[in-house]
């Protein structure tokens, strides 16, 4: 099934946002999160005949962007401790994006720091499960490993988070 231009735009204006949060959280900074972004859309429409309609897009379109960025050979850079070259950067980023859930992006300074700083085998799944709620089972899908290894990747961050976060004085 082809897309037409009217449903792709439909696509694009329901889900940007999120897959904005997403590009972003994945890799951590401006430029990767946006080359993520376009080749995700890019694969989505590429791909489109491929899509069940039966089943949610969003969890679809997610899919493919995580496997993007699996795949990506900038992977190597990605997993770096930093994620922008100033705070000033970064809060001007985390301020561009729309935000319906009514949060300040500054709430989520310290942990978003702490986030990007995790390996990224670990940081993908406490995405896809705190950010994005998916089930173990359904990121279990999504990555293509047993169900094991994601609750141990996860119990694995979510141990770091708690360690790191102590660290911080609020």
């Amino acid at each position: 099934m082809k897309i037409d231009r009217e449903t792709a735009d439909r696509y694009v204006a329901v889900h940007s946002e999120e897959l904005t949060r997403l590009c972003f959280c994945l890799c951590g900074n401006v430029a990767d999160a946006e080359d993520l972004f376009q080749e995700t859309w890019c694969k989505a429409f590429k791909n489109f005949d491929k899509y069940d309609v039966s089943k949610p897009f969003d969890k679809w379109l997610f899919a493919i962007c995580v496997n993007t960025y699996k795949n990506s050979v900038k992977h190597w850079y990605n997993s770096r401790r930093f994620c922008f070259s100033t705070d000033e950067e970064q809060t001007l980023f985390l301020n561009s994006i729309p935000d319906s859930s009514g949060y300040s992006s500054v709430d989520y300074l310290e942990l978003h720091k702490i986030i990007c700083s995790l390996p990224k085998n670990h940081r993908v799944v406490i995405i896809l499960k705190y950010f994005k709620d998916y089930t173990i089972e359904e990121i279990a899908q999504m990555l293509s490993l047993p169900v094991g290894t994601i609750k141990s990747r996860l119990y694995s961050a979510k141990k770091t988070i708690r360690r790191r976060f102590s660290q911080y004085e609020f």
